[in-house]
């Protein structure tokens, strides 16, 4: 006589598929989102910079956009007045929004952190930036909301 065989059943929940890819997706997705700029702001964090960027954290930022991205301030003109203000580091005055924060030989200068107008252009030009604006359309805006509110422009060449 031949012996039966139990059969086991698998008595183990089977996983649902669909939330395990649900799963996938959704880390996938955080992911990107971080790696493609979407986290709070794509700033160095450990950069050494002067005392003075630290009075507050507009003007901390503004420093830090000043330094991961020169090409923004480079191509944006200054409407505060500095082009007119002549020191040993700028004997012939700033050249443009990038001069407010750093020298052309890269030395950080303290105007910035004492200028509302430059830290508030500096935030909105990298605002437009990270939309994806071209340094001619930020160049453009900014034109359009200073020019004839406060002082002559800095003399930037055109982008």
């Amino acid at each position: 006589m031949a012996k039966k065989r139990k059969v086991k059943k698998n008595t183990k929940k089977q996983k649902n598929p669909t939330l395990l890819l649900l799963s996938i997706v959704v880390i996938a997705g955080a992911g990107i989102y971080f790696m493609m700029g979407g986290s709070k702001d794509n700033l160095p964090e450990n950069i050494p910079l002067p005392d003075y960027a630290y009075k507050s954290e507009r003007v901390l930022t503004a420093y830090k956009i000043a330094v991961a991205y020169p090409e923004i301030g480079k191509a944006v003109p200054c409407y505060c007045g500095c082009k007119d203000v002549r020191t040993p580091q700028f004997p012939t005055g700033h050249k443009n929004l990038y001069n407010c924060f750093l020298d052309d030989l890269g030395r950080f200068t303290s105007h910035g952190a004492n200028c509302f107008i430059c830290v508030d252009e500096m935030l909105e030009s990298y605002e437009m930036y990270k939309k994806g604006y071209s340094l001619r359309e930020i160049r453009a805006a900014i034109d359009g909301k200073y020019a004839g509110k406060y002082a002559d422009p800095t003399p930037t060449p055109p982008v």
